[in-house]
């Protein structure tokens, strides 16, 4: 098993019997490969992406025993070290495991962000949390226009949240029709009148 899919399982079964968490980390990581696929990251920054994509909120679990809280601070403050023990335990290279808890301890943090796997991990856990809190449409443009840069990112936040309407041509109708019939003709289908 390639050390991805190790780690989706390990974190699978670290929130067993919470759903709404491995559906939450699950979401962020498809974006997260999807963005750093499209904006063309090389490999072993992908790699790393990935990485925390899947592990970014391991900190809550701890945060809620101490705190009580969730929040975001309390998630960076408690992450990396959770999520350093769980990727030396999996085999991961050091170099790897350092970025990945800094992005951790950093994922709520969205002044002077550095680097595209950072960039791309804040835009697709925005992208998960902007559904997942029912935020209004203005609330989702403003943060889109204050934090996205990569032309996925922004791209799949418009398409989900404020999409343009189709442009049709003059003649739209007439030409699927007329696909129509030459797919008719080309399957030899031949309709009486």
């Amino acid at each position: 098993m390639n050390k991805i899919n190790a780690l989706y399982r390990k974190m699978v079964e670290f929130y067993r019997e919470d759903p709404a968490r491995i559906q939450h980390f699950v979401k962020v990581h498809s974006f997260a490969k999807l963005i750093g696929e499209e904006e063309g990251l090389d490999e072993r920054t992908l790699f790393i992406l990935e990485t925390a994509a899947l592990v970014h909120d391991i900190g809550i679990r701890l945060a809620v025993e101490k705190y009580g809280s969730c929040a975001g601070h309390l998630q960076e403050q408690e992450g990396p070290s959770e999520a350093k023990r769980m990727l030396q335990e999996l085999g991961f290279e050091r170099d790897v495991t350092e970025r990945v808890a800094y992005l951790v301890g950093h994922h709520h943090t969205y002044t002077n962000i550095e680097g595209m796997d950072y960039q791309i991990l804040v835009e697709s856990d925005f992208l998960v949390n902007y559904y997942e809190d029912g935020l209004d449409k203005e609330t989702v443009k403003k943060s889109v226009k204050k934090i996205f840069r990569t032309e996925t990112g922004k791209k799949i936040a418009e398409d989900m949240f404020f999409p343009k309407p189709a442009q049709l041509s003059e003649t739209w109708a007439q030409d699927g029709l007329q696909e129509l019939e030459d797919f008719i003709e080309a399957q030899g289908i031949y309709i009486r009148q």
